[in-house]
């Protein structure tokens, strides 16, 4: 009688597990949801709806169409799960199409939004800008021996979201930005720290229509000589100076699809030494191509950046820089880039503001 009941146990089961039933997992509301995490995680200040039919994703966005940089990331996060056999995204404002009629939005409205600590930030970095914080490495071939003629440069650095906003037409963002921006002379033994700049700047960046971007920013920064080039050189440190300085900056840019120019005047509000000249403008644009190749991972991208001050009497320093950008939609839009560097005019490492640089390099950028 034991063993009829261990069968009968055993048969149900067997039947439990194999008999069809519906799952969820292959629901269009499964799906919706994967979706919906996605447009939360990529684009999280927009107003989004969501449907599907006959695995067709419809995206009903409200307000002006987003930066086509953006939309291609957001695509190719959706097409991961081979379900969606196509995306098709709606812009509110825009008029219907007979292609583009979409069934009812399932979904209520998103109201506005409060987000701390978001991902991303929406001020985009300046391809060419080299006090801009991020995490670099590079190598400086320069034609003029100041402090040597192989240069390592490297920076640490982040453009940290901390707080945002939106409202109907705008986007709002407080953030900090840091960085360490270092110069060694390799082809001295040993190798020679030649001077360190820090800088620390608390930013509030504004959008308007997703294309237009600002950032009014107050910024610290102070240079600091090597040890190993004052052991090197002692008559050096009676050319030193004690440079730290706080600066207000506006910075404004505009979003052409690839193109992006920008301008920033800056004026120094505190000083040491305090004869310095307290003026400074810079401009310049950056480039990044539509299409992507190699896997479908890579973009061409190039840029070139002027900064005058008025301690040099507004004589411009020049920075081009071109390369690859390497790309993840997933990877929190961190950007990998192998760069020609190239720069000529008066050297932006702190202590030797005054001196020329003409160098041509190799950099490796890690950017938002």
């Amino acid at each position: 009688m034991k063993f009829y009941y261990f069968y009968l146990i055993l048969f149900l089961s067997f039947m439990t597990l194999t008999a069809p039933h519906p799952s969820f997992s292959h629901s269009n509301d499964y799906y919706l949801g994967y979706a919906r995490s996605i447009t939360d995680d990529a684009i999280p200040e927009e107003d989004v709806h969501l449907t599907i039919t006959n695995h067709i994703l419809y995206l009903t966005i409200k307000g002006d169409p987003l930066d086509i940089h953006v939309e291609q990331r957001l695509r190719e996060r959706l097409l991961r799960t081979k379900y969606f056999q196509t995306i098709k995204i709606h812009y509110e404002d825009k008029i219907n199409t007979p292609e583009m009629t979409l069934p009812k939005p399932v979904e209520e409205e998103k109201p506005g939004l409060d987000e701390p600590m978001p991902s991303g930030t929406i001020y985009n970095a300046p391809i060419a800008d080299p006090k801009w914080p991020r995490f670099s490495v590079g190598y400086q071939n320069h034609f003029k021996k100041n402090h040597g003629k192989s240069i390592y440069s490297l920076s640490f650095g982040e453009n940290l979201a901390l707080f945002r906003h939106k409202n109907n037409s705008e986007i709002y963002e407080l953030g900090i930005q840091a960085g360490l921006f270092g110069a060694m002379d390799i082809s001295s033994n040993p190798t020679t720290l030649i001077n360190s700049d820090y800088f620390v700047g608390i930013g509030l960046s504004i959008v308007r229509s997703k294309k237009w971007q600002n950032m009014i920013q107050f910024s610290h920064l102070s240079s600091h000589l090597g040890d190993e080039l004052i052991v090197k050189d002692p008559t050096i440190t009676k050319k030193r100076i004690n440079l730290s300085y706080e600066t207000l900056k506006w910075l404004t840019a505009y979003k052409f699809n690839s193109l992006r120019p920008y301008l920033s005047i800056g004026y120094i509000i505190h000083r040491d030494p305090s004869t310095i000249k307290p003026l400074t403008f810079e401009g310049g644009f950056d480039y990044i191509s539509e299409d992507k190749f190699i896997f479908h991972t890579t973009r061409a991208v190039a840029g070139a950046h002027i900064h005058s001050w008025e301690e040099n009497k507004f004589k411009p320093t020049l920075n081009v820089r071109a390369g690859l950008q390497l790309e993840n939609p997933v990877w929190q839009g961190r950007l990998l880039q192998g760069l020609i560097d190239y720069s000529y005019g008066k050297s932006r490492h702190g202590q030797f503001y005054k001196q020329k640089e003409h160098y041509i390099g190799v950099l490796i950028s890690l950017s938002s």
